[in-house]
């Protein structure tokens, strides 16, 4: 059977498609531009006062993921109001600070005397956040108290440390944390705080005292210890000092050292632009992922 077009039906098609395409075109250029627009470029690495990004003017929060384009703004600044802003891969995008109120953008110098800038535009730093950090964001955003950094009575903020330790026959070694310090009695806590769902009762809090010499080592017996994630307080007559460990054993240790030691690498290229606090805080995040998803971790 020959096939015989519809002449007809087919010039009437014809001759709607234009009317189509006008309608149509434009809702496709103009999702497609917003779509482009909300690609994310970073992300709230550091926040002081109220910020927002564009409509609707919702105050940011830390660790929030930032469209590209948009404006950052804080109607009511107050002196040391700030925002700092990573990329997706956790580089330093923008700073901002407020004196006398006015907000100024920062250069690499630390001078802040520039106007506010947009975001820039979605590129090749634009949609999914690094691995190292996905995890960390997503942690900050579900609790970021948790992971804050309080001063103590004369405790030394930035001399606090967090790291992966060696679990070995029973004992830890807490040199790190003691280097540069007051040669005396030391009195130590170590307070087990992991989410993990199989925790031990022997290890929720240890206490032990020991002798600190700069010529020594720092090395102390926890019998029934196990690995997971600590806060450890070590006090000195006045002084408290306070930072996070994750204990780990056998040929787990060698992976998360070398895990964590890459993420404090890039905490440490933040400098100055961030306090010592922050910093630190975006640290015990991970250690928390760490402890989560770790080997070891039956997660």
């Amino acid at each position: 059977m020959a096939f015989h077009p519809d002449l007809e039906c087919f010039s009437r098609s014809s001759r709607k498609r234009p009317v189509f395409y006008f309608l149509f075109l434009p809702v496709v250029l103009l999702w497609g531009s917003f779509a482009f627009a909300q690609q994310n470029v970073g992300f709230v690495l550091e926040i002081r006062g109220t910020w927002t990004a564009g409509a609707p003017a919702l105050p940011l929060k830390l660790g929030q993921l930032l469209p590209a384009e948009s404006v950052l703004a804080n109607t009511t600044p107050a002196d040391n109001d700030r925002i700092v802003v990573a990329n997706m891969h956790g580089d330093l995008l923008k700073t901002i600070r407020c004196k006398d109120g006015v907000c100024r953008e920062c250069t690499d110098s630390g001078a802040c005397y520039d106007p506010i800038h947009p975001l820039p535009k979605a590129g090749d730093s634009a949609g999914t956040v690094s691995t190292l950090f996905n995890a960390v964001l997503e942690l900050f955003m579900e609790k970021p108290e948790r992971y804050s950094v309080h001063r103590v009575r004369g405790s030394d903020l930035e001399a606090s440390k967090n790291a992966v330790i060696r679990l070995q026959a029973n004992t830890i070694e807490l040199t790190p944390f003691l280097e540069g310090k007051e040669n005396g009695r030391y009195d130590v806590r170590l307070t087990f705080i992991s989410d993990r769902a199989t925790t031990h009762a022997a290890s929720s809090s240890v206490q032990e005292e020991m002798n600190w010499s700069a010529n020594g080592k720092a090395v102390l017996p926890m019998p029934g210890i196990t690995p997971g994630l600590y806060e450890v307080r070590l006090s000195h007559g006045t002084s408290t000092n306070i930072s996070w460990i994750l204990l780990s054993s056998g040929s787990d240790y060698d992976h998360l050292e070398e895990s964590f030691e890459k993420f404090q690498r890039q905490t440490d290229r933040w400098g100055k632009n961030v306090s010592p606090a922050t910093a630190q805080a975006y640290q015990r995040a991970y250690l928390e992922y760490l402890d989560l998803h770790g080997p070891g971790s039956n997660q």
